[in-house]
């Protein structure tokens, strides 16, 4: 079909996109690999969007019952299994980019979860290794902003500002594993590219996350739709125990398949970021630095 890449096109890592572009070869790349990031996905991510769910749904219960001893275990989870399911959608898109760089004619199709599960738990503990001190920085700069966010003619600013740092260290475990070098090296390499495209990064995230809150509200609302009527029909009486279990259970399952989609478009996100970075390394750098990546089959 026309306008559609074909498959076994490889994509270049390394090339000058605009912010529309970055998001179409982002598609394109996964695109050509669904089968094989779906199957990734399934074995790596499914377990913790499950795993996550428990916490979600313990959190919603526990707040439409007003049953207020629940809520802090729920949270809890909730945010362990996103720190590691955001970890996990990392290493996977990365580890992806890694083989498909390397390969002769960018064609995944044929690799499997033990061709790489070595490698996605290297990286994996490289990504969660970054992730650790990005969010106590981010904890630091919340407390901080939220006091500027007080001052009204600078919230608006403040506003900007804290998002616009919040993408630049997310950019950071893309530097840490692609490029192998240190973790600071990776915090340094991060803020120097962001000084020359923070525009286009801004712009970018943003289109994407409006990307990601129309498919996350579009996966939500059988839940919400389940979650109002059971609610509705609680305090007249009309539900028993076994009603009650069964509405429970649709809620949780519509709440795993929400959970999982959630991690897919932080995939698509973080595919876009990636190339987003393949942009900066062309325009800034000598890209002696992309001979390894293009060469990691051969590692």
């Amino acid at each position: 079909m026309a306008g559609i890449r074909d498959r076994h096109t490889k994509i270049s890592l390394y090339e000058n996109r605009s912010v529309g572009e970055i998001i179409n070869i982002a598609i394109d790349f996964l695109r050509q690999n669904w089968r094989t990031a779906l199957r990734l996905s399934v074995y790596m991510l499914f377990p913790i969007a499950l795993l996550h769910s428990v916490g979600i749904f313990t959190l919603v219960m526990s707040l439409t019952r007003d049953n207020y001893n629940s809520t802090d275990m729920g949270f809890m989870l909730n945010m362990l299994f996103f720190f590691i399911g955001l970890s996990a959608t990392y290493t996977l898109i990365l580890t992806l980019v890694q083989y498909y760089q390397g390969s002769a004619d960018g064609d995944l199709s044929m690799l499997t979860f033990r061709d790489v599960r070595g490698t996605l738990w290297r990286n994996f503990r490289r990504v969660f290794t970054a992730m650790i001190p990005i969010l106590l920085l981010m904890v630091v700069c919340s407390l901080f902003f939220l006091v500027l966010m007080i001052i009204p003619l600078v919230s608006i600013a403040a506003f900007v500002a804290y998002f616009l740092l919040f993408f630049i260290m997310m950019m950071i475990p893309i530097y840490y594993v692609l490029e192998g070098a240190s973790l600071s090296f990776a915090f340094k390499r991060s803020f120097t590219h962001a000084k020359e495209s923070w525009g286009k990064l801004f712009g970018l995230m943003y289109a994407l996350l409006l990307v990601v809150f129309i498919i996350l509200s579009a996966t939500s609302t059988p839940m919400m739709v389940f979650i109002f009527a059971k609610d509705s029909l609680l305090p007249s009486g009309k539900i028993d125990m076994t009603t009650e279990m069964i509405f429970s259970t649709i809620i949780f399952v519509f709440l795993v398949i929400e959970t999982f989609f959630a991690y897919l478009s932080m995939a698509l996100v973080v595919t876009a970021m990636v190339f987003h970075y393949g942009r900066n390394a062309r325009l800034q750098d000598d890209l002696a630095l992309g001979s390894d990546i293009d060469n990691f089959a051969n590692l």
